[in-house]
């Protein structure tokens, strides 16, 4: 089965990258927590930088992002098939609204909890380095009112700086 390559954006400290990836029928957050490789290819790829984020500065025919790079990711899956909703279907989970600060960012959005683990157990034994947010948003903290939003959000755990929460979402 081949998959339609699906839009995606990647925010780094200083850029967006907008562009396609092939993802192979498998979620964004697996193609990032797959340890084999250490970039994604990207097609049809823009470069927007953040300060100006409506003016493209390089437009290119493909483009490979170093993993490590990356803050966060907006998958571009529509809401009615997104991919990365799947993961938690049939896992009993519980949902908790965070606040999370990267670099020049703020995110907000839902954490699901396997179980009934608390949220820093969790993230403690979390074993892929991008973690997805859902129903998320991120706010440009240079100009709060530029944002960002997708149905799910992944983050670069270690360019997590704080991670706030007060208890679990309502279901």
């Amino acid at each position: 089965m081949t998959d339609e390559p699906r839009t995606v954006e990647f925010f780094t400290h200083q850029h967006r990258i907008v562009g396609a990836a092939e993802l192979g029928g498998q979620r964004l957050t697996d193609v990032l927590n797959d340890d084999l490789t250490s970039s994604v290819e990207l097609m049809d790829v823009r470069i927007l930088r953040l300060l100006t984020p409506s003016k493209v500065v390089a437009a290119h025919d493909s483009a490979l992002i170093d993993k490590q790079c990356i803050l966060f990711a907006v998958s571009g899956v529509q809401s009615g098939d997104a991919a990365e909703r799947r993961l938690f279907k049939h896992v009993d989970t519980t949902e908790w609204g965070v606040f999370i600060t990267v670099s020049s960012f703020e995110l907000t959005g839902k954490f699901h909890v396997r179980g009934t683990s608390d949220l820093k157990t969790m993230l403690l034994a979390w074993t892929g380095q991008f973690i997805p947010l859902t129903e998320a948003k991120a706010v440009f903290t240079l100009y709060p009112d530029i944002a960002f939003t997708g149905d799910v959000i992944i983050v670069n755990r270690s360019h997590m700086e704080v991670v706030c929460t007060d208890q679990p979402a309502a279901r």
